[in-house]
């Protein structure tokens, strides 16, 4: 019998993958809020080194041909992001850094955040063999009861707007 599936390559670049253009604002911006600050030179590297690995994560998982590995560089991903909004908090608390000079970066945190697990999901999704919906607004349905899935960090994710469809 012949070999009929033919591997597919990924359309489109990392540069079209809305998380990761986010991961990337998300560290510029770090580096912006850093320089600005007066602060100890371990939370400032825990800022720049957490905000940069998030782009990176994202970058390899979408790098990778093994499913397995793609997702395992997204919960990295969302490890780092972790990571950024505890040194910013401390760096808050510490009174380094104001209200005031968050308000761009935390939305911008947040909104990466939601792609990020957005990404984890779809791949849970697939791995679990949930089926896409192909109607307007295309969310993932569990294929046996046709309930949108649950985000599996209490998020409520728009699959049709998310960046998920070069995985």
């Amino acid at each position: 019998m012949e070999n009929t599936h033919i591997a597919t390559e990924k359309k489109g670049n990392i540069e079209d993958l809305v998380a990761w253009q986010k991961a990337k604002e998300l560290a510029v911006n770090a580096y912006k809020l850093v320089n600005g600050i007066n602060l100890d030179a371990t939370i400032k590297d825990k800022l720049i080194h957490s905000a940069l690995e998030v782009s990176y994560s994202v970058a390899r998982s979408y790098g990778v041909k093994q499913r397995v590995q793609s997702l395992e560089n997204l919960y990295e991903a969302r490890e780092c992001i972790f990571e950024f909004k505890t040194a910013l908090a401390i760096s808050i608390d510490l009174g380094a850094i104001t209200h005031e000079q968050t308000i761009d970066i935390l939305p911008l945190v947040e909104h990466t955040d939601k792609l990020v697990s957005g990404l984890i999901q779809y791949k849970e999704d697939v791995r679990k063999g949930k089926m896409r919906n192909n109607k307007p607004g295309g969310n993932y349905r569990n294929e046996n009861n046709g309930n949108v899935a649950a985000d599996n960090f209490g998020n409520t994710i728009d699959y049709a707007s998310s960046p998920v469809s070069n995985f």
